[in-house]
């Protein structure tokens, strides 16, 4: 996006003061209010679900950044013919801290409260289980062990290695035992049955509810960047949260059992999630990624940060497994 571009806010029933470059979009002060404008290549019918779950939320009083129409009524906006934009609203506020467990905590409860109002806010449809679902998270595990396999055997066939890649090949073998015994349990447990519940009764999540799109301004919350939103098993919302912030905090158990203990005030978590996010802790999903991005990017050259984020996996790979273990599937208090 470019400042010619801002053209296309003539097609909007409001007039823009002053604009910003921001990361991939600009922030607008317009005369009804702060907004943003991104380019938008999505879905269209998705678009018009993500409005409507949004328009849900804050009449149940969450605080959501829900997208501006056009003096047409439309949510993506034609520009050139072939360019679409959205415009949306641009709430106030900074990420939530991860290092305050206040806030923490009450993110926890705040994502428990949205969960209670997604679940089967609307009619869903087989269209709408079709083209909102989430994917399998067993068929996801799957794909990710191929990829580790395939990378593993692309670094051995290397003559000459760089330090990440030979300490990728030498602690590859335990951790590809342990990414292999979460995928058998996955596809062993109850999950199956969770996400067709999820799908049949139109449980949505968020898709990405991390520190980023959690804002704090006056004492209150907002939740915003709902594009991943899916249908989907809402215990998978809570993993992510756990996992990123645990992460950041050395996956401190007692944090991590108060992150639960706060969401399981406002939705109780039954037997079956429990299950579900104590196999999904135990998958080493950072050691996944560092792997892909090292694929996929420049594989003659990794930068110090990757090497490092690699030993602080390794380091914390006995804390991940038994706060999974003794908080999630043993169902401590």
């Amino acid at each position: 996006m470019n400042e010619r571009d801002l053209q296309v806010l003539e097609q909007y029933p409001f007039t823009v003061n002053a604009s910003w470059r921001t990361r991939g979009a600009f922030l607008l002060d317009t005369s009804v209010g702060r907004r943003l404008i991104r380019e938008f290549s999505g879905s269209t019918y998705k678009l018009l679900k993500e409005q409507e779950l949004l328009q849900h939320l804050k009449d149940c009083g969450h605080l959501v950044d829900r997208m501006e129409p056009d003096k047409e009524g439309r949510l993506a906006t034609v520009y050139r013919e072939y360019e679409r934009f959205v415009v949306k609203e641009s709430l106030d506020g900074r990420e939530c801290d991860t290092r305050s467990e206040s806030e923490i905590l009450k993110a926890a409860s705040l994502l428990a409260s949205m969960h209670k109002d997604l679940q089967g806010f609307c009619e869903v449809t087989d269209e709408d289980r079709l083209r909102l679902a989430e994917a399998d998270a067993v068929e996801e595990l799957k794909r990710h062990n191929r990829e580790l396999r395939k990378i593993y055997a692309f670094i051995r066939k290397k003559n000459r290695k760089n330090v990440f890649e030979s300490a990728y090949l030498s602690c590859y073998p335990k951790v590809m035992e342990e990414a292999e015994a979460v995928e058998q349990r996955l596809g062993a447990s109850a999950y199956k049955e969770l996400r067709e519940q999820a799908l049949a009764r139109g449980y949505f999540c968020h898709g990405e509810y991390i520190h980023h799109n959690i804002l704090v301004a006056g004492g209150q919350m907002a939740v915003i960047n709902f594009e991943k939103f899916a249908l989907d098993v809402q215990a998978n919302d809570l993993y992510l949260f756990l996992r990123k912030i645990l992460e950041k905090q050395n996956y401190d158990f007692h944090l991590g059992s108060r992150i639960v203990s706060a969401y399981e005030q406002v939705r109780p978590l039954d037997p079956r999630e429990k299950e579900y996010l104590s196999i999904r802790m135990q998958y080493p999903e950072k050691f996944w990624k560092l792997a892909n991005y090292y694929y996929n990017t420049n594989k003659a050259w990794i930068p110090g940060k990757h090497m490092e984020k690699l030993e602080k996996f390794l380091s914390q790979r006995e804390k991940r497994v038994s706060f999974s273990k003794e908080i999630l599937y043993n169902n401590s208090n």
